[in-house]
């Protein structure tokens, strides 16, 4: 019983290398590292988009609880008002 290892990258799909030294010496090539620029681009612009989310949500967070201060703050007045009346 053998036991068998498939040396391959994701940026060539379905080709599987012989050793491990051709597959070092494919990740030096323009192919491979042109492949990971775009590979990190498309990573920058998910994690940005999950940033602006993020400060969207912070920002409507932000807004509900001015919200409920400003009718606590008025409730407030309301009851001093009772009080010394």
């Amino acid at each position: 019983m053998e036991v068998a290892t498939f040396l391959q990258c994701p940026c060539k799909p379905g080709f599987f290398y012989k050793n491990s030294s051709s597959l070092k010496t494919h990740y030096k090539t323009k192919i491979h590292q042109n492949y990971e620029s775009v590979q990190e681009i498309k990573d920058i612009r998910i994690k940005a988009k999950q940033f602006e989310n993020e400060i969207e949500r912070l920002k409507t967070r932000l807004v509900h609880k001015e919200q409920i201060e400003i009718e606590l703050l008025r409730r407030i007045s309301e009851l001093e008002k009772q009080i010394y009346i």
